[in-house]
């Protein structure tokens, strides 16, 4: 296994943690909690912000299991734009709400997602990508 893929591993895990971790809160946790922990959800009619959460755990399920499946770059890249797509929504709400501290995170976040979404795939030894026509 090469570097590049190792780090990609890496990356990964941890967002598939900090996603199912969020996803778990957004989904279960009260609105007192949610509002305590900083959650922009809070700004969302309740049902929604629920289905945010859902919608960050299936996605960190999905670039957790896509990323190490040859053929399955094009399910890491739609889990990774989907949260990218997630964290430019938190970022506003957070913005048009005076959250302005917790823009840093959504932006290291967004970063973290472009990096695990466009990094090519990884050279086979026959040097045909293990992605190649996905």
């Amino acid at each position: 296994m090469n570097l590049r893929r190792t780090l990609l591993l890496f990356v990964t895990v941890i967002l598939v943690a900090f996603f199912l971790f969020v996803g778990w809160n957004k989904a279960f946790a009260s609105l007192p909690d949610l509002a305590r922990y900083g959650s922009w959800t809070i700004w969302l009619p309740v049902t929604l912000g629920r289905a945010v959460g859902w919608s960050e755990m299936v996605c960190a399920v999905t670039l957790g299991l896509a990323t190490p499946v040859p053929g399955k770059a094009w399910l890491r890249r739609a889990a990774g734009l989907t949260l990218i797509l997630n964290q430019i929504a938190a970022a506003g709400f957070h913005a048009a709400h005076g959250e302005m501290s917790a823009i840093p995170q959504n932006a290291l976040l967004i970063a973290l997602l472009a990096t695990v979404t466009v990094i090519p795939p990884v050279e086979s030894k026959k040097g045909l990508s293990p992605n190649e026509g996905s």
